[in-house]
């Protein structure tokens, strides 16, 4: 029994292995003959199928579950006609909602007789899916016998197909490195392990750098049949990651050169010399470079002073001004690359050191500027007899000049970090804070007097001229500038009762004018009735002599007013 279900009608031999559905019909569609594996697909006992007419059983089980109508009707026509069937592919669906791909096939055989062949696709389909995936994408998937002699490969893009390099050896292939990839290949021979590794292969003269996962092939029985592996096309990632690596040493030189000029105590040449030093790290070979900077009539250098053809150089700019320049040479022949042997990224950066080295040298300039300014006002503020002092809203004074020791008696460090209200007397208080909130509204404060406690406890009285500190666009505190006035105040307090008292002489002399006048007038008058002209006489001439006196006070009273007028019209 078994013997006749593996063999066809005509002594055709079927593998009973076979999972291909085949049956054998007659001129009358009549079915004379299936394997098991038809059987099977339909979901039929083998022995139902012969005899049964072929149509027939197709409508019932085979075509309802084909998806594609128009496929299902080309096969019911070629069977109605008797005519060959045509191999078809058509996707079909089971009651239970599982699709498949199905292959099926007719031909004439000898006697009349009609094979029809039904089998599963779906390995073809994912095949042909497969292999269409693999064609659109870098990936290389190989295998390698025993002898490390190509026996199947997909995609290898070695040669004008996937076979050219089948029975050939890597050595045979890619001579440059066909020994090494040889070595780590018998390696996993040998050890059955599987391994991850990267190599450069010259294909065609280009340089190709590929991913590389490698695994012991293995039969059936689990013995080591040769080796497969799959390559990936990593050279684009390579470059890549080697022009990362090299705008990543660009980045790194930039950064220590402006790092360098944070360093405390550098000098500008010291300054230039280690730029010299630290810019050959930026460039692809960097033992074999040299620098020249130059500027004004000053050189920096590293590395051989020998000059040679391979050399690319830049200006340094300073204020619009061209100071010098940054030069960089090989001192042995390189590769061509775009600028002689230089990078396009190395020119960008060697102009942008240039550019960098001008603006240093233009913030050494200014900030050497700044400190001899500094030192100048200092110097100045040192030995100025008016006071110079700043204060912070959130730090109280910050700089006092050595002349408010004088002026208070407190030393500089004894005042740090104090408050103006922590010597300002009450009775002045008032005054300050009208002043302070003027400054803390950006306004300017002159002429403003207050009182202020010394050191030994008396008093001072200060003239202060103060203006706002503003720092981006904030008022931060204010500064003042003053001096001593406590002897002018005293002065002019003086004066003011100077000329207090003065204005009382002068109102006491016309009032002692005229009191003492009124009575020599009586006495002037009695003389001139006296009958004794000896008396008489004697009291004209002591009237005489008082007349005299009193010419003389009205005199000293014009004299008085005229001071008096003076002092007042020069302030004096």
């Amino acid at each position: 029994m078994d013997s006749d279900l593996n063999r066809a009608p005509g002594g055709l031999p079927v593998p009973g292995a076979l999972e291909d559905g085949l049956l054998v019909v007659d001129g009358d569609r009549k079915i004379l003959w299936c394997n098991p594996a038809l059987a099977r697909m339909l979901g039929l006992p083998p022995g139902e199928v012969p005899g049964t007419d072929l149509l027939s059983l197709l409508e019932e089980h085979l075509l309802p579950a084909i998806e594609d109508e128009a496929s299902a009707r080309s096969i019911r026509q070629t069977l109605l006609d008797g005519a060959d069937l045509p191999d078809l592919c058509c996707r079909t669906r089971s009651p239970a909602g599982t699709r498949r791909w199905l292959s099926i096939a007719g031909s004439r055989i000898p006697g009349g007789q009609h094979l029809i062949r039904i089998r599963d696709a779906a390995r073809d389909i994912d095949a042909h899916h497969f292999r269409t995936a693999l064609k659109q994408s870098p990936v290389v998937v190989f295998a390698q016998d025993l002898d490390l002699r190509y026996i199947w490969s997909c995609n290898q893009q070695l040669g004008p197909t996937d076979e050219s390099i089948i029975g050939a050896r890597d050595e045979e292939i890619f001579p440059d490195g066909g020994a090494h990839f040889t070595a780590i290949k018998r390696w996993i021979l040998e050890t059955g392990e599987g391994m991850r590794t990267s190599m450069t292969l010259n294909v065609d003269g280009d340089h190709h750098v590929r991913d590389l996962t490698l695994k012991p092939l293995r039969d059936a029985e689990g013995r080591i049949a040769g080796i497969t592996g799959t390559a990936f096309d990593v050279t684009e990632r390579d470059r890549a990651e080697k022009a990362l690596q090299k705008r990543m040493s660009e980045l790194q030189c930039l950064y220590a050169i402006t790092h360098l000029v944070e360093v405390p105590g550098i000098t500008p040449d010291g300054l230039l010399q280690a730029v010299a030093d630290t810019l050959p790290s930026g460039w692809q070979y960097p033992d074999d470079a040299a620098v020249r900077i130059q500027i004004d009539d000053r050189e920096y250098r590293r590395g051989e002073p020998k000059e040679t053809p391979w050399r690319q150089a830049s200006p340094i700019i300073v204020c619009g001004e061209r100071r010098g320049e940054v030069e960089i040479w090989y001192t042995s022949e390189k590769p061509e690359a775009v600028e002689g042997p230089f990078l396009t990224e190395e020119r960008m950066l060697l102009d942008a050191v240039a550019e960098r080295l001008g603006r240093i040298i233009e913030r050494l300039q200014i900030e050497a500027a700044l400190r001899e300014s500094e030192a100048k006002f200092r110097g100045i503020a040192q030995r100025s007899f008016d006071l110079i002092a700043t204060s912070y809203l959130d730090g109280g004074l910050n700089y006092i000049s050595p002349a408010m020791e004088r002026i208070l008696g407190y030393s500089p460090a004894e005042m740090k970090g104090t408050d103006w209200e922590d010597y300002i007397l009450p009775v002045s208080l008032p005054v300050w804070e009208e002043g302070r909130q003027r400054m803390l509204q950006n306004r300017q404060v002159e002429g403003l007097q207050i009182e202020v406690r010394q050191k030994n406890g008396e008093t001072a009285v200060l003239e202060l001229n103060g203006s706002p500190i503003v720092e981006k666009g904030m008022i931060v505190g204010f500064q003042a500038v003053g001096r001593d006035i406590s002897e002018r105040v005293l002065y002019e307090r003086l004066r003011e009762q100077t000329l207090d008292l003065n204005a009382r002489n002068i109102a006491q002399f016309a009032i002692l004018a005229d009191h003492v006048r009124h009575p020599l007038q009586v006495v002037l008058g009695l003389a001139d009735l006296l009958d004794d002209e000896k008396t008489a006489e004697i009291l004209r001439e002591q009237v005489r002599r008082i007349n005299a006196r009193i010419s003389e006070l009205d005199r000293e009273w014009v004299e008085s007013r005229k001071i008096r007028e003076f002092l007042k019209r020069y302030e004096l």
